[in-house]
C-alpha cells in the first residue's frame, strides 16, 4: 500500500486521516521543496509519524520518478510519501499514483488543505470564476516562459480568474510576487498582444495558512516594487471579469486602502 498523504498548509490543517497514515506506514518520504520556510519541518514530521522522515529532493520525484518510494514498495513495505498540502494538485504525484497502480499496488489518497483552495478562499473570488491555472518559472538559460502569458490570455477572454504559482529555485529561493509580475511584463513587451499593463490589477498572496499570511492588491505597477508583503512563498492572481461583490473584495485589499479603485 501506498500512501500519498497531504500535510495540509501547517500543522494547524492536519487531519487525524493524515496522522494515522503516517503512523501506520512502515517508513515516511517528505517532500517539501516547493514550500520555503513552512513550519513542516522533517523534525515535526517526524514527531507525528513516529519515525524520522526520509526527504526526497525535486529530482527524486521528477527526474527519477519517485525511485526509492517503488524501491520500498518492491521490499514489501507500505509506504508513505507526506507533501505539503494536497497530494494530488502536482502533476507529478498523478503520475507516480498511476505508476504505482500500473505495478499492481494499491495507493490510498489522504485529502489535505491546499494553497490552491486556500488561495481561492483567501481572495474573496468566486471558486466557480477560475480558469486555467500555470506556474511562472525563472528564466532558463535567458529564456522566459511564455506559457503563463497564453494561459492568462485565454483566461481573460473567458472573463475568467488566472491563479497563478511561483517557482521556487534549487537552492530554495522562492519567486515572489513582483518578480511575477516583472516576467509577465517582459512577455508582453515581446509580444505586445495588450494581455496585461502596468495598470492591470492583481492580486498577490505571501505565506497563506502561515501565522504571516498577508493578501494585497494593487496595479501591475505597484506589485512590481511592492515591499509590503512577507517573504516567500508567494501566489499571484490576475481577476477576470468580476461580480460586484467580487470588485468589492479586491478593492479591500488595494495597497493604500483606496476603496474606490478596482
Amino acid at each position: 500500500m501506498l500512501y500519498l498523504v497531504g500535510l495540509g498548509l501547517t500543522p494547524k490543517y492536519l487531519t487525524r486521516a493524515a496522522e494515522d497514515a503516517l503512523r501506520g506506514s512502515d517508513v515516511v518520504f517528505l517532500e517539501h521543496y516547493t514550500v520555503p520556510g513552512s513550519p513542516w519541518t522533517p523534525e515535526k514530521v517526524g514527531e507525528i509519524a513516529g519515525k524520522h522522515p526520509i526527504i526526497l529532493s525535486r529530482r527524486d520525484i521528477e527526474d527519477e520518478s519517485g525511485a526509492k518510494i517503488f524501491s520500498a514498495l518492491e521490499k514489501g513495505l507500505n509506504p508513505a510519501l507526506a507533501v505539503i498540502g494536497d497530494p494530488m494538485i502536482a502533476t507529478t504525484h498523478a503520475a507516480l499514483r498511476l505508476e504505482a497502480v500500473r505495478r499492481g499496488y494499491s495507493v490510498r489518497i489522504i485529502y489535505g488543505v491546499s494553497a490552491h483552495c486556500a488561495a481561492i478562499s483567501a481572495s474573496g473570488l468566486f471558486a466557480y470564476k477560475f480558469g486555467k491555472s500555470a506556474t511562472i518559472v525563472y528564466p532558463r538559460d535567458g529564456i522566459v516562459s511564455e506559457y503563463p502569458y497564453d494561459v492568462l490570455k485565454e483566461n481573460a477572454v473567458r472573463g475568467l480568474h488566472t491563479l497563478f504559482y511561483l517557482d521556487v529555485r534549487e537552492d530554495g529561493k522562492g519567486m515572489s510576487v513582483g518578480e511575477a509580475v516583472e516576467l509577465l511584463l517582459r512577455v508582453e513587451d515581446m509580444r505586445g498582444e495588450g494581455v496585461v499593463s502596468g495598470d492591470t490589477v492583481a492580486i498577490g498572496l505571501a505565506r497563506i495558512g502561515f501565522s504571516e499570511e498577508k493578501l494585497v492588491a494593487g496595479r501591475f505597477s505597484e506589485l512590481k516594487s511592492c515591499e509590503c508583503l512577507p517573504p516567500p512563498p508567494h501566489m499571484l492572481i490576475v481577476p477576470g471579469k468580476m461580480h460586484f461583490i467580487e470588485e468589492e473584495a479586491v478593492r479591500v485589499h488595494m495597497i493604500g486602502g483606496r476603496r474606490g479603485e478596482a
